[in-house]
């Protein structure tokens, strides 16, 4: 099962093909995300970055 949501709909699927689609797109962004410190860190940076 996955189940994907955007600003007006939710939708769950129990397609095989669909799932997997899903979880391997999920698996490539989870990969490339930062650890939770250093994305706190990135942010920081980049309101600084931003201020006035």
């Amino acid at each position: 099962m996955a189940y994907t949501e955007g600003g007006s709909s939710g939708v769950l699927m129990d397609d095989p093909e669909g799932v997997l689609h899903h979880r391997l797109s999920y698996d490539r962004l989870r990969d490339l995300a930062l650890a939770p410190s250093d994305s706190l860190t990135f942010i920081r940076d980049v309101l600084e970055e931003h201020r006035p």
